[in-house]
């Protein structure tokens, strides 16, 4: 069964789709591309409440003109060979490996087998639902041309405060917080934690507080010349989770900058169509019509770089309320 998804994923993926050919054509001097999915899920899926397919970040990537080169899709065993048979049917003359199991643990050899072209521009695509990636992950990838590279592997990562404060609020909260622990690599995200369950700041300054450590980390600790965080938006304006991207090249800086900003561009009209048809949806089932409604063109448009601007990371230890754990 295909899963639903809403705007802010087509939104998500449609920014992937635009820059996997950008990224192709600013590296075409290369041989060579690599991209790696970490969370490959389906080819399509459908989008809710329209029933309209959204092609799936493989799709897309595999379609990209120019494309990569070669492609490394994690999936979990289950659904790993549904996925590449379905890849296979479709892209048969692609090179591409889809890799079952977690990609934390299949990461190292993933890579051992890329060691041959580790000269080559290599882009991750990590699309997490809350805290999956380890922060050795993330390491490792970094990594893989060497501890000295010109540039390293570019990689677009979810981070999802909103899913984490939900988890940590669980049933079986212990072992979602060794999994936090994980994601960030570190248990300072534990100071954050701890300042929001206090009240010392708010829902929004902990969205914003925990997707800034995990840029400070990724620029700080791993080197990364350049960082970028677009916050997707649900209906009622609440961010559900950023897309951080880390690169050394200030072409691929460039490049993300000016997809953020499209997408930035098409995020109001998407929330007023999921709105439009929740409203739809409703009156359907209750029968009562509302007397007004503003039609999707007399919105105005908006030039993206108003509704976004990229923003500095901070030292996270800066705060007063934060105190070095490990």
């Amino acid at each position: 069964m295909a899963r639903q998804w809403s705007y802010w994923t087509k939104n998500k993926l449609q920014i992937l789709g635009d820059y996997a050919p950008a990224f192709n054509r600013a590296s075409s001097r290369r041989s060579e591309r690599i991209y790696l999915d970490l969370m490959a899920g389906r080819p399509e899926n459908i989008e809710r409440r329209t029933g309209q397919r959204i092609d799936g970040s493989p799709r897309r990537v595999l379609s990209a003109d120019p494309g990569f080169t070669r492609h490394v899709f994690f999936e979990l065993p289950g659904k790993a060979e549904k996925l590449r048979a379905a890849l296979e049917e479709e892209f048969s003359g692609k090179q591409f490996r889809v890799v079952p199991g977690d990609c934390n643990i299949e990461i190292d050899r993933a890579l051992a087998e890329l060691r041959e072209f580790n000269w080559a521009p290599t882009f991750a695509f990590i699309d997490q639902q809350a805290a999956e990636v380890h922060w050795e992950t993330l390491v490792k990838i970094s990594r893989f041309k060497g501890l000295s590279p010109r540039t390293k592997p570019e990689l677009w990562l979810l981070v999802s405060p909103t899913m984490v404060a939900k988890g940590v609020r669980g049933t079986n909260n212990d072992r979602f917080r060794e999994r936090v622990t994980e994601f960030y690599g570190t248990t300072n995200w534990l100071n954050i934690q701890d300042a929001r369950e206090a009240n010392r700041i708010t829902a929004s300054q902990y969205r914003d507080e925990m997707t800034n450590l995990i840029r400070y980390r990724l620029a700080e600790d791993l080197g990364y010349k350049f960082t970028q965080r677009i916050p997707m938006r649900m209906e009622n304006k609440t961010t559900i989770y950023d897309m951080v991207f880390a690169t050394d090249h200030y072409v691929g800086d460039k490049i993300m900058r000016h997809l953020y900003k499209k997408a930035a561009e098409r995020e109001p009209r998407m929330m007023a169509e999921a709105r439009r048809l929740v409203r739809i949806e409703r009156e359907s089932k209750t029968g009562v019509e509302g007397l007004f409604e503003l039609p999707l063109s007399a919105l105005p448009e908006v030039d993206g770089a108003i509704l976004w601007q990229p923003t500095p990371y901070w030292k996270p230890s800066d705060r007063e309320w934060w105190s070095e754990r490990d």
